[in-house]
């Protein structure tokens, strides 16, 4: 009876243990499938907004800063810098939203699926190359997400962070290029 019993907690908790290792993949498959269906609403139940656009707007002012410091200017500069500064805030805030997230997820990028709107195409009716993910965990609370375009030119790194027994995203490292 004794081993039965032993047994059985030791299945159990190869069970817990195999399904906490599995939940990132699981989230990343609830994630491709929402955003490969357009669906808005339930890739925003795994993204951290705050967060991402923190992240977004680091980045930005980051490239700006190296920009104004690899350029010989005046003080004009460094006041346009600023002033430019407040602006991508801005931008970042209207970009980051449940639409701009789910079209970034495809793989498309916002100007494109702008123009695809003006020109009255759906993704339906034209195929799309579908990106390449590569995951894996970086440590045990968090987990990152690489997807490449088709050629390869271009990838997006999207890093996940544990929320209780799911996952959502934090932060996204686009290329700025």
């Amino acid at each position: 009876m004794n081993k039965k019993i032993i047994g059985a907690i030791i299945a159990l908790i190869v069970v817990i243990c195999g399904y906490l290792y599995a939940t990132p993949y699981l989230a990343l498959n609830n994630i491709k499938k929402a955003a490969q269906a357009g669906d808005s609403d339930t890739v925003s139940k795994y993204i951290d907004y705050p967060s991402v656009r923190q992240s977004f707007k680091d980045q930005m002012n980051a490239k700006m800063a190296k920009e104004v410091m690899n350029q010989d200017n005046d003080g004009f500069a460094a006041l346009g810098a600023m002033l430019a500064s407040t602006m991508v805030d801005k931008m970042i805030d209207g970009l980051v939203t449940p639409e701009g997230m789910t079209l970034m997820l495809k793989g498309k990028n916002l100007k494109d699926a702008e123009q695809d709107s003006q020109n009255g195409q759906t993704a339906e009716t034209q195929e799309q190359p579908k990106p390449e993910y590569e995951a894996g965990y970086t440590s045990m609370n968090d987990f990152e997400v690489v997807i490449k375009d088709q050629d390869q030119s271009k990838e997006v790194k999207v890093l996940m962070v544990r929320d209780g027994l799911s996952w959502k995203i934090h932060k996204i490292a686009v290329p700025m290029d």
